[in-house]
């Protein structure tokens, strides 16, 4: 299991406001997409690229996948992720998380 600071779900404008603003924190961010297109990864990643400098090593994008369960006691502690095609299941220490769907 690794950590990061915030799971973002989603590839929205809302999202990638709050991937900037994570990634100039300084906090590592993974983005779940449900899109098995890599355009819409790339595209992503290029656009966060393109707005904060180049500043890419603290984001991870996991394509094709879906968050299927948040949990913790009284904060975001543990992030359960699974590939859509493939049905594997993995999951991620966490801070915070949010969704945007659209």
């Amino acid at each position: 299991m690794r950590h990061v600071d915030l799971v973002i779900a989603g590839a929205t404008d809302a999202a990638l406001a709050a991937a900037l603003d994570a990634i100039r924190r300084d906090l590592r961010v993974l983005v779940v997409l449900r899109s098995s297109d890599a355009r819409v990864g790339r595209r992503f990643r290029q656009r966060v690229r393109a707005s904060a400098g180049g500043r890419t090593t603290r984001l991870t994008i996991a394509s094709n996948a879906d968050v299927v369960c948040v949990d913790g006691r009284e904060n975001v502690e543990a992030v359960v992720i699974r590939h859509t095609r493939t049905g594997r299941v993995w999951a991620v220490n966490a801070s915070m998380f949010v969704a945007f769907r659209g």
